[in-house]
């Protein structure tokens, strides 16, 4: 086989074609963006498209009808790899689905259960413990899809949403899991450098220093609140005034607060919002009456990307005298249970 004859054939193993069209869709132009770049776009009449090309790693990729996907009222996330790909709607949900290749194949798969946890979701709300089944059900549907698919992308579609809730040492059994292949995608890395910042922040590990502004301006860094001789344990809380979770965490943070805050017990608050006035206004009307700072960057906030904190709410307890992590993401109750432990003694 001569060079350009070897060449075709390798081209030929690595094209993909994508054909869809969104519905009600009419006179905008259609993307295909990667890692935040337009791959190639289309304007349609119709919200019909058809892309060409060749992808030598399969990457996790979207459809939309905005070039900022945050900003896209129609949008589709899909792998793009090898293979005759096809856009379709996902009946009864307003939303869509690509077919045509074995990562894809499975993805719409996951869709499909996932759709009917809701449905059993929706038929058994209010019966006790619903919640936790439903999530456990699903959770293991995300472990076995990981498990059965270390040599494609849907495993990392998979991992991508574990890796928000579960221990990263699991992460990182799971993402050492993959074929090289994969293993050189921007998913996998994406999740790996996180991974690789949670580790760090894992209980038992020291605390990482850090300096933001007040809303007043003036800097404070960890350091300064954490050695401060009146702190015993140091809550370090991310969240933002857009965050509903986070939201609903206030009054059991506050409850917490107000009880021990003369025992020892300090938050120091790291918002992820990006407006001045909607992080002061929350402070201000929840009465969140402990340490506040910002750097106003949203999910580029510098502290969050040094915990490798991925979602909100997140926090880290920080014994003051040691200057390590002692607990991590304690939610609701288990705050109050934790600080009871260490200070009512």
């Amino acid at each position: 086989m001569t060079v350009m004859a070897m060449l075709a054939s390798c081209q030929g193993q690595n094209k993909y074609s994508l054909t869809g069209q969104f519905k009600d869709c009419a006179d905008q132009t259609i993307y295909l963006l990667c890692s935040g770049n337009v791959l190639d776009s289309v304007y349609s009449a119709d919200g019909s498209f058809s892309f060409e090309g060749t992808v030598d790693t399969p990457e996790f990729a979207y459809i939309a009808n905005n070039r900022a996907i945050r900003q896209a009222s129609l949008d589709c996330q899909f792998i793009l790899e090898p293979g005759k790909l096809v856009m379709e709607p996902l009946p009864d949900f307003g939303e869509y689905i690509v077919k045509g290749s074995r990562a894809n194949n499975l993805m719409a798969g996951l869709s499909d259960q996932s759709a009917k946890l809701t449905q059993y979701y929706e038929q058994n709300e209010g019966k006790e413990g619903i919640i936790d089944e439903v999530q456990t059900k699903y959770n293991d549907l995300l472990i076995k899809g990981v498990k059965e698919n270390t040599d494609n992308m849907f495993g990392m579609v998979c991992l991508r949403e574990l890796a928000y809730e579960q221990d990263p040492a699991t992460t990182r059994s799971m993402l050492d899991s993959f074929d090289a292949k994969i293993q050189k995608s921007k998913l996998w890395q994406t999740i790996n450098e996180s991974n690789s910042k949670q580790l760090k922040t894992a209980t038992g590990q020291p605390y990482i220093n850090f300096s933001q502004a007040r809303r007043d301006g003036v800097m404070v860094s960890a350091k300064d609140v954490i050695s401060d001789p009146a702190n015993k344990y140091v809550l370090i809380d991310f969240w933002a005034s857009w965050c509903g979770p986070c939201m609903r965490e206030v009054p059991f943070l506050k409850e917490t607060y107000a009880k021990y805050m003369g025992k020892g017990f300090q938050i120091l608050g790291v918002s992820l919002d990006h407006t001045r006035d909607a992080w002061e206004n929350a402070i201000v009307v929840n009465q969140m009456n402990w340490i506040h700072v910002s750097d106003l960057k949203y999910w580029d906030n510098e502290v969050a990307k040094m915990y490798g904190v991925n979602s909100i709410p997140a926090n880290f307890l920080i014994d003051c005298a040691t200057g390590k992590i002692i607990a991590s993401g304690l939610r609701g109750e288990k705050l109050q249970q934790k600080i009871s432990q260490l200070l009512d003694k």
